[in-house]
């Protein structure tokens, strides 16, 4: 193959890479099902030809061709297959009503799910019983604008306006003193994907969490892209792991609870942690090509930082975060 050759694959590995990894970051949503893929099977031939056009004897009797050739005829055999069993299918569900009970599934917290203009809206609830002490939430998502409230009758509640259709799902599990909230987005096949953004720029996917400040949480977040604003001032937080793709975290941390551990993982993210002055903090941070603005502490030893006084100190905030092109910010307020 000749150089105009290797520059044109090279290209088209590139985008896929690129497309592939954001889909695994969350940067975007693409449904990457098979019978997707397929209809684009025309896509095939037209490379084909271009192949053949730019090598040198203009034959389409050469490898790249066949090889694009072998696989478009399958692809679109399938097609055309799979959209007469979809008529079919279709024709036969008209006149069927299906009504499935999910009262029996309790670890599945029922929803409401409604329309507000172009978005999808649901809510979500767990009750707040007299023996939960402690409280995990599991949080996982992207492409949206996390804020966080205080619920006041309620252990967990949660409020989504999403331009894509499939939103998320919520299960809880009891585990003696202890609730186990998982709270994440649907799985990604068959999900339309758009990424809105308002008038001032900002991403017009919303999600907003009510959290009761009763019990002592742990909270594990997975934002792939996205804008996360907690205030976990009024929260006895005991441990909070945030893992974030290209993300922008904006996290401010109390001082409810004696010692806070405060894993962070994340690349090409902003992230922005505020401490109470009235607790010691250390940072240990591990990574290359980050930047670091870390307000009134000291440096130990490289990637250690404290503030004064931190070894006396009655509570403590712990973070370590293991980031790449990143920033992170570190307040005392």
């Amino acid at each position: 193959m000749d150089k105009k050759g290797n520059i044109f694959w090279g290209a088209v590995l590139i985008v896929l890479g690129f497309l592939f990894l954001g889909t695994n970051l969350d940067w975007f949503h693409l449904n990457w099902s098979f019978r997707k893929i397929a209809q684009f099977w025309p896509i095939m031939l037209i490379l084909a030809g271009v192949a053949a056009f730019f090598n040198p004897r203009r034959s389409v009797y050469n490898a790249t061709s066949a090889l694009l050739i072998a696989f478009a005829i399958p692809l679109g055999i399938f097609t055309c297959v799979d959209d007469g069993v979809k008529e079919i299918k279709d024709e036969i569900s008209d006149g069927i009503n299906i009504d499935i009970d999910d009262e029996d599934n309790d670890n599945y917290s029922a929803n409401s799910d409604t329309t507000v203009g172009d978005r999808n809206k649901q809510y979500f609830a767990v009750e707040l019983t007299p023996e939960v002490k402690e409280a995990t939430l599991k949080l996982g998502g992207g492409a949206a604008e996390f804020d966080l409230e205080e619920s006041k009758g309620r252990l967990f509640e949660a409020t989504t306006l999403l331009s894509f259709k499939n939103g998320y799902t919520l299960e809880e599990e009891t585990e003696g003193s202890s609730k186990i909230i998982n709270f994440e987005m649907k799985d990604k096949k068959g999900k339309d994907f758009k990424f809105n953004f308002d008038d001032d720029n900002k991403i017009d996917n919303d999600v907003i969490l009510k959290l009761s400040t009763s019990p002592i949480w742990n909270i594990d977040m997975g934002i792939g892209a996205g804008e996360v604003d907690f205030d976990f001032s009024n929260y006895k937080v005991r441990k909070l792991d945030i893992e974030a793709g290209a993300a922008s975290i904006d996290i401010k941390l109390g001082d409810k609870h004696e010692n806070v551990d405060v894993d962070i993982e994340s690349g090409v993210a902003s992230v922005k942690i505020r401490v109470p002055e009235s607790v010691g903090c250390q940072i240990k941070m591990d990574g290359a090509f980050n930047a670091k603005d870390f307000d009134n502490f000291e440096k130990v030893r490289s990637g250690l930082w404290q503030t004064k006084g931190y070894d006396k100190a009655t509570k403590k905030i712990n973070l370590n975060v293991d980031s790449g092109m990143s920033s992170l910010k570190v307040d005392r307020y």
